[in-house]
């Protein structure tokens, strides 16, 4: 009799069991979130790293364009707004950059090359400052990647007068 009392236990009861597996519910769900988050994270990161090399091409794209370029002429719409940029090139060609339906789009003896994205621009302005000297684009990106709703780029770039 005394020998059935002290005997020792070989399992689990099933309390025992529910409590773990619950407490290994709760982590494996916040695991996951963590994971979901990370994932969400990482792409949003990748498309405003897509986005920011992509305005890099366009700065330098545009720079390039106008530094081998001899006078500039800012086009308008029937409502005198800014329509678009008209490089006129040393080797006699020309550059357009335009909005159309949203669209930036460059023009060069070469075809048409759409430079940013449809719903990505927003306020679109060209100057040209300093005596006819400096040409400056800017424009504001509405990039549903970017952590602010609005981001306002401008580049400026001198002419070659030759």
């Amino acid at each position: 009799m005394i020998l059935d009392k002290l005997k020792t236990r070989n399992g689990f009861t099933l309390i025992e069991m529910v409590v773990v597996i619950a407490l290994l519910g709760v982590v494996m769900s916040i695991a996951i979130a963590m994971i979901i988050g990370l994932m969400h994270f990482s792409t949003s990161e990748v498309g405003l790293a897509n986005k920011n090399m992509e305005v890099a091409a366009l700065a330098n794209l545009f720079r390039s364009d106008v530094r081998i370029s001899s006078s500039a002429i800012i086009t308008t719409n029937k409502d005198e707004k800014s329509k678009g940029l008209k490089l006129i090139l040393l080797t006699g060609g020309e550059i357009t950059y335009e909005v159309e339906n949203g669209l930036m789009m460059r023009i060069s003896p070469q075809g048409k090359q759409r430079l940013l994205g449809k719903d990505a621009v927003g306020n679109v302005s060209f100057q040209i400052k300093n005596n006819d000297s400096v040409v400056e684009f800017g424009y504001e990106d509405k990039g549903a990647f970017s952590r602010f709703k609005v981001r306002t780029f401008t580049f400026c770039a001198a002419l070659n007068r030759g």
